[in-house]
């Protein structure tokens, strides 16, 4: 199944003329949407099916609620340093990664983005990062226990 990358409130209408989105394609569908949604309920209705949400704006609200009602979504990615509108702590409980760019200006911020976070979910980079600090915490309990009350 192909990965699905969302832009979202790209009003300008410029994301998918700024890069060079073709690599992209044989791995992935990416959708351009320029109006941010009227409801929240319009945007779990055009986002439920999306694996990655790259937010250009804040004019889209990704409140816990939203975050929430998106089954498939596994990363975000937001232009700028920070986004208002986000609600980090429930992409945090969801385990859904967020990153996002900072910087002087690139024409290709959000293109270099999508690649590495398509990267980053085809090689389950999270998942195999947690996997690690687990066996981390897993054999650090093993060795102290192996250890406790002995000279």
């Amino acid at each position: 199944m192909m990965t699905k990358i969302a832009v979202l409130d790209d009003w300008q209408g410029v994301a998918s003329s700024s890069a060079n989105w073709s690599p992209l394609h044989s791995i992935a569908e990416v959708v351009f949407f320029d109006q941010a949604f009227r409801a929240e309920t319009d945007a779990v209705a055009a986002l439920a099916d999306f694996d990655l949400l790259l937010s250009m704006r804040e004019r889209t609200v990704l409140s816990g609620s939203l975050i929430s009602a998106l089954p498939k979504l596994r990363m975000l990615g937001i232009t700028g340093s920070s986004n208002a509108s986000l609600d980090l702590a429930a992409c945090t409980e969801k385990g859904i990664v967020v990153s996002n760019t900072v910087g002087g200006d690139s024409e290709s911020a959000t293109a270099k983005l999508a690649l590495g976070l398509l990267l980053s979910a085809a090689r389950s980079i999270p998942a195999a990062a947690a996997g690690i600090f687990i066996r981390c915490l897993y054999l650090f309990a093993v060795l102290e226990h192996e250890h406790t009350g002995k000279r």
